[in-house]
């Protein structure tokens, strides 16, 4: 079973690392390339609005400023976001999906990133 076994799957194993790697080489339709930096930026809740870690959250441009809205509500609004990430979201329209990383309740802010 042992060096027969390894003999036998090793081909299979290389073959779908190979299609693997190619299927991360090859571009998508819709995928942008998201600049390493500044992929979270800090946002200060708005009316009250209770936030989860890993909930998601729709980032829109709001004229200048970059905002997270929870349905029709607007739950958080950046003060000063990162350029890169006002980059991102200026290249989707105005539009992007953010993830809560993290919230701080004493300060009343939380840690909000663009999804992939």
């Amino acid at each position: 079973m042992g060096v027969d076994f390894i003999r036998k799957t090793a081909p299979s194993f290389r073959r779908s690392l190979d299609r693997r790697s190619v299927a991360l080489r090859t571009p998508k339709l819709f995928t942008r390339d998201i600049p390493v930096v500044s992929r979270t930026a800090r946002a200060n809740i708005c009316h009250s609005a209770t936030m989860a870690p890993g909930e998601k959250v729709l980032l829109r441009l709001n004229g200048q400023k970059l905002v997270a809205q929870r349905d029709n509500l607007i739950v958080a609004e950046f003060s000063n976001p990162p350029a890169e990430l006002l980059n991102q979201i200026q290249c989707g329209a105005g539009v992007g999906e953010g993830e809560v990383k993290s919230v701080n309740p004493l300060s009343e802010t939380v840690e909000i990133g663009i999804c992939d």
